[in-house]
């Protein structure tokens, strides 16, 4: 099943599978999987439900149960011959959504930075203004390093960084290789304090920006967990579901604040297509309704154009 899969979705796959083999082995006499039968796979599915998982985890669950039953049909065909997919045939749950989005204005972006800086969270502020200055994901930003942001990778008259190729979001090892742009106005007041504080501790790791200690005095990139509890820390301390995603929102919607056409934001995330800006455009419908009916837009023109209609005396005379 981890053919051409990335490490992080082979080592996920492996977890995944070990929910249920442990489920099998507590709730189905620990059956062999080639003889597990279409009715028990949906009393798992069943038992996920009922622990609280969404309707769209199970369907990642479901998922890789498939393709661990299509390994074995194509490599044991011979030893299993009777042996098919068992997944097939269920019908998948509706997609509900189960989380709240958080959606951040600046004034509160800046909120979190100012009480990160004031707290001496620079490490924290900087990942928060990475992602609120570049819109990357999660595991993109854990990739970036610090030799990233120097002046010969600067774009657009100093505006931008670009940074060399990161692995985004895709199939395979190599997942989709991208630049990221970064506004540099925004990141770099944060990146310079983290900088700072690195040299004042001694922390050594050229190979990320983001870092964890290995002990003895070793540092290494920091990772997911790492990330976690970044997010975390500003979820308790600032009463808020703060999650990544949000802040690749914000990004989006702070590049359409600013009249950036549809293509232009695309080209920026790196998007197939610009359909995308529509799922990850905040603005609200109001502020989008006050750009096109203000008193010098369609507001104005509605007004002028109602002098011009009789009233009910003039339309009687």
């Amino acid at each position: 099943v981890g053919i051409s899969k990335s490490p992080q979705t082979v080592q996920q796959y492996r977890n995944w599978l070990t929910i249920f083999f442990c489920w099998n082995l507590e709730h189905n006499e620990n059956r062999f999987f080639v003889d597990v039968k279409k009715r028990e796979i949906a009393s798992y599915f069943g038992w996920l439900s009922e622990k609280g998982s969404s309707p769209a985890r199970i369907g990642t669950l479901k998922a890789v149960l498939s393709s661990l039953s299509n390994y074995v049909e194509l490599m044991y065909e011979d030893k299993y011959p009777n042996f098919h997919n068992q997944t097939k045939g269920i019908e998948s749950l509706p997609p509900t959504r189960v989380r709240k989005k958080t959606v951040l204005t600046p004034d509160e972006v800046n909120g979190i930075l100012k009480k990160l800086v004031d707290d001496k969270e620079y490490e924290i502020a900087c990942y928060v203004a990475l992602i609120c200055a570049s819109g990357c994901r999660k595991a993109e930003a854990l990739q970036v390093k610090p030799s990233f942001f120097v002046e010969s990778n600067e774009v657009f008259e100093g505006f931008m960084y670009k940074t060399p190729l990161v692995r985004g979001k895709g199939r395979g090892k190599a997942g989709k290789p991208m630049c990221k742009y970064v506004i540099k106005s925004i990141f770099k007041p944060y990146f310079d304090l983290w900088m700072a504080e690195r040299d004042r501790e001694g922390i050594w790791c050229p190979d990320a920006l983001f870092v964890k200690g290995g002990g003895r005095g070793r540092w290494t990139p920091a990772g997911k967990q790492q990330a976690d509890y970044f997010a975390s820390k500003i979820s308790r301390d600032f009463n808020i579901d703060f999650y990544a995603h949000c802040l690749r929102h914000y990004f989006c919607t702070y590049l359409k604040s600013k009249g950036l056409p549809d293509d232009v934001i695309t080209e920026v995330f790196s998007w197939a297509s610009a359909d995308m800006v529509k799922i990850y455009d905040d603005t609200p419908a109001d502020a989008k309704l006050e750009k096109w009916f203000a008193p010098e837009g369609a507001k104005g023109a509605a007004e002028e154009a109602a002098k011009e209609i009789p009233n009910d005396g003039e339309a009687r005379g």
